[in-house]
């Protein structure tokens, strides 16, 4: 076996850092703030960001581009914004270096969906008063990458 590159290119064994899937691919939620009344609405921000210092793409199992749930403080899921609509073929974004996106989403302190027109269910009863913490994950995967970006949590929120 030749342990020279091949030619005009680089050895495909090479790992190089700034090609690693999702190299600087940044994901983030927040919430607006600490403590809540009843009824008030969480207002919560996802962040995606490509950080890196390379153009790449993202392919979707539909239109969604993240799964986002709201945990109790054992880590149970409460309410989430997902759906299982899937399209015939994957969506897909390019993604520039330094290029950023923010999805607003709002929680009324209810069980079941977080966006009830995506689910088609009805929201469920108010949760109880509590500490809680949004999670969200990346659904978007890298051609030829069997990795993922890792899962972002917002600082936890308490409900009165």
């Amino acid at each position: 076996m030749s342990t020279t590159p091949p030619e005009g290119g680089r050895d495909p064994r090479e790992f190089l850092a700034g090609e690693a899937p999702y190299a600087g691919f940044e994901l983030s939620v927040i919430v607006d703030r600490a403590v809540y009344a009843p009824g008030q609405v969480v207002r919560m921000t996802v962040t995606a960001v490509n950080q890196g210092e390379r153009f790449t793409e993202h392919h979707y199992p539909g239109w969604q581009r993240f799964r986002l749930r709201i945990v109790d403080e054992f880590h149970r899921t409460v309410a989430d914004a997902e759906t299982d609509r899937r399209a015939e073929q994957d969506a897909v974004d390019r993604w520039l270096p330094g290029q950023m996106v923010l999805y607003p989403l709002y929680w009324a302190q209810h069980e079941g969906p977080i966006v009830p027109a995506w689910s088609g269910q009805a929201p469920g009863p108010r949760v109880p008063p509590g500490r809680y913490r949004a999670r969200v994950s990346w659904l978007g995967r890298e051609p030829g990458s069997r990795g993922e970006p890792p899962e972002a949590s917002s600082p936890s929120f308490e409900l009165t």
